[in-house]
């Protein structure tokens, strides 16, 4: 007999296959593939550079490369290798691989909706996936970040059904649990995620077998622990350059993962906040407000689904905020939180979701209402993404159009920080091998190498050209600067959305 704590709210699967009109699934979908097809080609950022540089290793030394280079799992780069291989890697073919796992998602999330819930909490939890620019921009990068959301969704999908239906198998929970541990080092989380909703909504017997099947998915992690511990205890979880939290990063936070940011200022996928608090507390409101009152009337009326959304979106957001508070550095990135986009789009729907049982006639227009509104300021942010792509991310290609036809024999080329090569080599692929990678680790011995490489280049070139992208430390920026400055005056300059180039011409009578 089936315990009626796993059942929906129908009493068993929420909605039959079938029932529920796919349009708003569908509607998500061209959402993706819009944002990929008009905003695909703008230029690479960092962490999409880097993630071609490590796929177009050769095999036997990518997981060297990983182990000693990256601080994550290695799911995603042995993907995008594969796919390199096959299609090429142009801008549209290297995110291409993410617009098809958000494709992936936002049926995922549709199917969770249906099955949760009901048919007005499909269509709703598209709709609100389809407007969401945190969403479509993981959807539309050449990282890890919409594989995972795709991953957690679809956990969370085969973690309900394994709740309601006490006889499904757990090979395919098994398999998408060891997915989520090998995309990111957050699975471990989303994956206790799962665990903390089966015991809520399944109890004892509910939490043994989610467990079980947990358990399965880290006997697969189990060959990368080692690795794990190395980049734990040799700091690559916590780099330098992560910036000093703020109070205001909750804030932050709220308006990414409500709207996408960028409007009045706020802080965006990349840029950091330059509104006021006051518009900041004022754009935070209506996200925070539709999200609990959509949080009260969920439990009430969709219960099942309202426990998944909770679990998946809470306890990973006191994971990172916790972690932030503890090491006052910004682990919680506003972008992280693009896995638990999804959620909050179920959240909603089961809020407004019209098979369930009403919880008072005002509460789902108030939700709705206020839905409209966040909805209004992601359509407003979509826009400001596409009149200014790579805002905070660095136009490399510009910067690479601007550069090429400027060059002359003998000039020298001074990148920084190091790995910032990595756009010179994608998009000025004749320049390789020709320009100076300066050091920028922080240690104490590094501005001193940083002055004596820039000694010798100014000593040898009349005209040297600066890459430079930040973050910059500033004993750094005077051992580069200053020092070239000192036989050099700046001729040309430009900004390319975070990332600079400057032409030092050589002053006359100096040497």
């Amino acid at each position: 007999m089936t315990d009626p704590r796993l059942q929906g709210p129908a009493g068993g699967r929420a909605v039959m296959k079938g029932e529920t009109p796919r349009v708003a699934a569908w509607v998500a979908t061209a959402g993706v593939g819009a944002v990929w097809a008009l905003l695909g080609t703008r230029s690479l950022w960092f962490d999409e550079l880097y993630a071609l540089h490590a796929a177009g290793l050769p095999w036997r030394e990518l997981m060297t490369f990983l182990r000693l280079h990256d601080a994550h799992p290695p799911l995603y780069p042995l993907l995008l290798k594969a796919w390199v291989h096959l299609f090429g890697s142009s801008e549209l073919s290297l995110r291409a691989p993410s617009a098809l796992a958000g494709v992936a998602a936002a049926w995922g999330a549709w199917a969770l909706a249906r099955n949760g819930c009901g048919t007005t909490a499909a269509a709703v939890a598209s709709l609100t996936l389809a407007s969401s620019p945190l969403f479509l921009e993981a959807a539309a990068d050449a990282t890890r970040y919409a594989l995972l959301a795709c991953g957690f969704v679809w956990a969370g999908y085969e973690t309900l059904r394994v709740l309601q239906e006490p006889g499904r198998g757990l090979w395919r929970l098994v398999l998408i649990g060891a997915a989520l541990l090998y995309t990111h080092y957050l699975g471990s989380v989303l994956a206790s995620s799962l665990l903390a909703f089966a015991a809520w909504q399944g109890g004892w017997r509910g939490l043994r077998r989610v467990a079980g099947a947990l358990a399965g998915s880290l006997l697969f992690f189990a060959p990368w622990l080692p690795v794990l511990w190395f980049h734990m205890t040799s700091g690559r979880m916590a780099p330098p350059w992560r910036p000093a939290a703020t109070p205001s990063l909750v804030l932050d936070v709220l308006h990414v993962g409500g709207f996408g940011g960028r409007v009045m200022g706020t802080a965006s996928y990349h840029l950091a906040s330059s509104a006021p608090l006051g518009v900041k507390v004022l754009l935070a409101a209506p996200v925070a407000l539709v999200l609990a009152l959509a949080a009260v009337r969920a439990c009430r009326t969709c219960p099942e689904a309202a426990r998944l959304a909770v679990c998946c979106v809470v306890l990973p957001a006191l994971v990172l905020g916790g972690a932030s508070a503890w090491s006052g550095r910004t682990v919680s990135y506003p972008r992280y939180f693009s896995f638990s986009v999804p959620y909050l789009a179920l959240l909603v729907g089961a809020a407004l979701e019209a098979r369930c049982p009403s919880a008072g006639s005002a509460a789902p227009r108030v939700v709705a209402g206020l839905w409209v509104l966040v909805v209004a300021l992601a359509l407003w942010s979509l826009g400001e993404w596409a009149a200014r792509p790579a805002a905070g991310a660095g136009d490399r290609k510009s910067l690479a159009a601007v550069l090429k036809p400027r060059l002359r024999a003998g000039d020298s080329v001074l990148v920084y920080p190091q790995w910032e090569f990595l756009g010179l080599d994608y998009y000025l692929p004749q320049l390789r091998g020709q320009y100076v990678v300066l050091p920028s680790v922080w240690e104490p011995a590094v501005p001193e190498r940083i002055a004596r490489t820039v000694r010798e280049e100014a000593q040898r070139s009349a005209r040297v050209w600066v890459v430079q992208a930040n973050p910059m430390a500033p004993a750094h920026f005077e051992a580069l600067y200053r020092r070239l400055s000192h036989t050099h005056r700046v001729s040309l300059f430009w900004e390319f959305d975070g990332v600079r180039l400057t032409l030092f011409v050589r002053r006359p009578g100096t040497r």
